[in-house]
């Protein structure tokens, strides 16, 4: 070996050695964008690669799969383009080996992933993702889809979306010490919800109880009309925050799924509707497990980040139960001390709060129950179809499809309504009734109610419909928010939906009839003078 070959390799080796070191310990950190982040989470990722690690900030990002299904791993993450060299070339290595089986066929095929939820400096919630590869990406310009973004104060925004595919997740969120029977209460959410109405929540587990207020609730089943009883099940979404009981009961969901010698924790939880001032209506689930859980990003389109609207990093948990009893508190207070047994007469009105409908009108429905009369101002009616009607055809001729003969039935008229949770215990108190009979063959007919819909202007009636002989099919209380809006907005509305059908129905027009009413004269009519053949003394008839 010469000297100028042993020189060669001597500087070769030193300029290897310094680039595996480079990449070796590169710890690169994107540049911070100031987003409009709700509640002040922001998802951190650090990508540990073989030639180093990257930690990069994504306002966006989304679990593909429920964490306690455990029936896959994979996320999604969207950010502005920006400066993050490895991941890059991630990527761009992705590509060029799009068709090979190999294993290990690039330097950056494979690498973990650690999801830090981060507020305030620091991480509530830890996800560590493991054995990861970039599974699709792109390059998009968002915009508003409307030409608004060609204007200044709208804008467009040049994103990163990128798909990973992992073969493993973990929980790793170190378990905050809770002494035995402790009662969490973790106060107000800070969200504004129409006529004040909140949801509360509070679980009740073997280590203690935990009160929680979601800005999102959903009734998912449970007072549905079924040959069967229908299973009990609710979900929640609020922004991402950590609950040390709960989310224990989360980790443990997940490391029994799919597992059949050992069950999960079961726990109860009371749901309270209340504005501050009442609670109008609850529902006590009996031995719930979590049967979903995912941490996703609400955002519309370009919003975010161009500043027009913002970010939601949100939890959204469903939950089933074997049991549902729901709480009428103020039933009994309107029935009184009189016996079950007994029959009653009660007359009560509901008028809500919320006055947001076009040229003043308002909805009024009076229900006529056995137990009393119910008048109820809802903000949203909607009636079917009215003149939709069933067919029913026979087939005369199997061999002539074409020869057949059709019979039209007319469908059974249906109404929903709708509003905020308020105070109307006597309509609770029937679907409560309709529940506690569900699945039971030939109670159909049972407990119907005649219902007058009105429709006003004033204190003048513009519309009405009768329906008589209706039964409860669906009740839920639901909370249905814009996307991200709602959060960003501060606006949240909790609603009672009613759904009936009925045997009966039979419009009014008042305003028609008015038309014909012709008022008389008030004259004296000869049928009103007193008849002469009984007047005194002195007079006579001729």
């Amino acid at each position: 070996m010469t000297y100028k070959n042993a020189n060669n390799i001597a500087i070769f080796s030193i300029v290897a050695l310094f680039t595996v070191t480079a990449f070796g310990f590169s710890n690169a950190f994107a540049e911070e964008r100031d987003y409009k982040m709700v509640g002040d989470i922001m998802p951190e990722l650090t990508f540990n690669f073989r030639d180093g690690t990257e930690t990069l900030q994504f306002p966006v990002f989304k679990m593909g799969e429920n964490f306690v299904d455990d029936s896959g791993v994979s996320f999604s993450v969207e950010g502005t383009v920006t400066d993050s060299p490895l991941l890059h070339k991630a990527m761009d290595e992705a590509y060029i080996y799009r068709y090979s089986n190999a294993a290990f066929d690039h330097q950056f095929k494979y690498f973990d992933v650690d999801a830090n939820f981060v507020k305030e400096g620091e991480s509530i919630i830890s996800l560590d993702y493991n054995n990861c590869r970039i599974d699709n990406y792109q390059v998009e310009t968002l915009d508003s889809n409307d030409y608004e973004s060609y204007h200044k104060e709208v804008g467009f925004a040049i994103v990163d979306k990128i798909d990973f595919v992992c073969s493993g997740l973990k929980s790793n969120n170190d378990p905050t010490p809770i002494n035995h029977g402790t009662i969490i209460d973790h106060g107000d959410s800070g969200f504004k919800f129409a006529n004040g109405m909140k949801t509360f929540v509070t679980f009740s587990f073997n280590e203690g109880k935990e009160k929680i207020q979601f800005p999102v609730f959903d009734l998912v089943s449970g007072y549905t009309e079924s040959d069967r009883n229908v299973k009990a099940e609710f979900s929640v979404e609020g922004v991402l925050d950590y609950y040390p009981l709960l989310q224990k009961k989360i980790d443990n969901a997940r490391k029994i799924s799919g597992l059949t010698h050992q069950s999960n924790d079961d726990f109860d939880a009371l749901v309270e509707f209340s504005n501050g001032e009442k609670t109008y209506r609850g529902f006590d689930f009996s031995s719930c497990h979590v049967e979903d859980a995912k941490i996703t990003t609400l955002t519309d389109k370009e919003e975010g980040f161009t500043g027009k609207s913002g970010f939601v990093i949100a939890h959204q948990l469903g939950f089933e139960c074997s049991g549902i009893k729901s709480l009428n508190m103020h039933y009994d207070k309107l029935r009184g001390d009189k016996p079950s047994w007994k029959s009653i007469d009660i007359v009560h009105e509901y008028q809500e709060p919320l006055q947001n409908t076009d040229k003043g009108l308002s909805a009024f429905a009076t229900f006529t129950f056995d137990d009393g009369v119910e008048t109820v101002e809802f903000s949203m009616f909607k009636q079917s179809k009215v003149l939709s009607a069933t067919e029913n055809v026979y087939r005369s001729d199997k061999d002539n499809p074409a020869n057949a003969e059709f019979t039209r039935k007319a469908a059974y008229p249906t109404l929903e309504l709708r509003g905020i949770v308020g105070d109307y215990p006597l309509l609770y108190n029937h679907v409560d009734d309709a529940l506690s009979i569900q699945g039971v063959i030939g109670t159909n007919n049972r407990n119907l109610v005649d219902i007058d819909v009105k429709i006003v202007s004033g204190n003048e009636e513009i519309r009405g419909f009768n329906y008589s002989n209706c039964r409860s099919t669906d009740y839920v209380v639901s909370t249905n928010p814009n996307t991200e809006e709602s959060y960003v907005k501060n606006k949240f509305a909790l609603e009672n939906i009613f759904d009936f059908e009925c045997q009966g129905y039979h419009p009014n027009n008042p305003m028609y009839d008015a038309m014909f009413v012709v008022e008389k004269a008030k004259t004296t009519s000869s049928k009103e003078l007193r008849n002469t053949d009984d007047w005194s003394k002195g007079f006579y008839v001729e």
